[in-house]
């Protein structure tokens, strides 16, 4: 129960940092019962959470020597923009070291657990396991394909309907699903939509339950059609993804207020290069709130691999599709949210 309350901890902290593309980890440190040290991967090329933990307690007058660490992940062997972190656990004198999960980037993949363990550190793995493995799902994915995780969000009827005839908006899910649709844009780096949404709603796409930042807003405009007067323009927090021929003056303005741009080469944003350049932006995982152009283009191109759909009990018979494309799912989860069926499942 106590390596479960102090993982737990580490967990909250982890959830404090902004490191990517490197994961979120929390370290804490006890002694006799006691947290004497604690600390999170903060930023990019900045000191791990373990290091982190251990400067801590220090600048608390705390003595490391004999005491345990709990870590989120597994802690790093290989020189990266840091030294190794098992290097510092090894010369603190921590005697024991509880850990979340084994980190499934190739580059450590269990080394870090066996290096502790011939210097004779009593290591135990999988405390809270099944929560920390889901925390570095869109890390551990980035680490074997090199793009985001990508979960692609729709708010249907029961015949597959995101409007009626000709496009025209009207609100389909209740407020239960609204609060999910929040916690969703909460736990993903980027809310992704096509201009077409922009341009018929002019969504905000923010967060608006508790959260630690709000997502990153990318928007697929091929012609720079965005308004400059646009709700989503109402912060810098933006990366427009547009082509060659984009309008030039409204460019050299948006880029005057901050707002950042991936250029892709033909007449319609490649979204598959839109993927694979948003880590350099920091950017793990993805979430698209898209219309049918969208999400069908992002089906076909199987770049989706996961699904959330909220399917209202009710039927538009006519109207706009979400997409266009037959999927195949697996590890379907579906529970209600009020009058509507949540359903959660990945990509065959």
């Amino acid at each position: 129960m106590e390596d479960k309350k102090y993982m737990n901890r580490a967990l909250m902290i982890a959830k404090k940092a902004s490191p990517a593309p490197n994961p979120q980890v929390g370290a804490v440190l006890v002694k006799n019962g006691k947290i004497i040290g604690e600390g999170y991967h903060a930023e990019y090329g900045g000191a791990h959470a373990e290091i982190a933990a251990i400067n801590d307690a220090e600048k608390r007058g705390n003595l490391v020597d004999g005491a345990t660490l709990y870590v989120t992940l597994e802690p790093c062997s290989h020189h990266g923009k840091t030294p190794p972190c098992i290097d510092s656990i090894m010369f603190s004198g921590i005697v024991r070291v509880v850990i979340g999960c084994v980190d499934q980037n190739k580059l450590v993949a269990g080394a870090g657990i066996e290096t502790l363990v011939k210097a004779g550190i009593k290591v135990n793995v999988g405390v809270l396991g099944e929560q920390c493995n889901a925390l570095y799902g869109p890390f551990f994915h980035y680490t074997k394909t090199k793009k985001p995780f990508v979960t692609l969000k729709a708010g249907m009827t029961s015949d597959g309907k995101i409007a009626l005839e000709k496009g025209k908006q009207v609100w389909i899910t209740g407020k239960e699903s609204l609060k999910k649709v929040h916690e969703l844009r909460r736990d993903n780096d980027v809310v992704l939509v096509g201009i077409g949404t922009v341009l018929a709603d002019n969504p905000r796409l923010t967060c608006r339950v508790k959260c630690n930042k709000q997502p990153v807003k990318v928007i697929v405009d091929s012609k720079l059609k965005i308004p400059l007067n646009s709700k989503v323009l109402a912060d810098n927090n933006v990366i427009i993804a547009t082509t060659a021929g984009y309008n030039k003056k409204k460019f050299s303005e948006l880029r005057k207020r901050g707002i950042k741009f991936i250029v892709t080469n033909g007449s319609k944003v490649n979204l598959k290069s839109v993927l694979m350049k948003l880590p350099s932006f920091g950017i793990l995982s993805v979430l698209v709130e898209g219309g049918n152009e969208i999400n069908t283009s992002l089906l076909e191109k199987k770049l989706v691999d996961r699904i959330c759909f909220f399917v209202a009990p009710k039927k538009f018979g006519k109207g706009l599709d979400a997409f266009n494309f037959k999927i195949k799912l697996k590890n379907v989860v579906k529970k209600k949210l009020g009058n509507d069926t949540f359903i959660d499942a990945r990509i065959k």
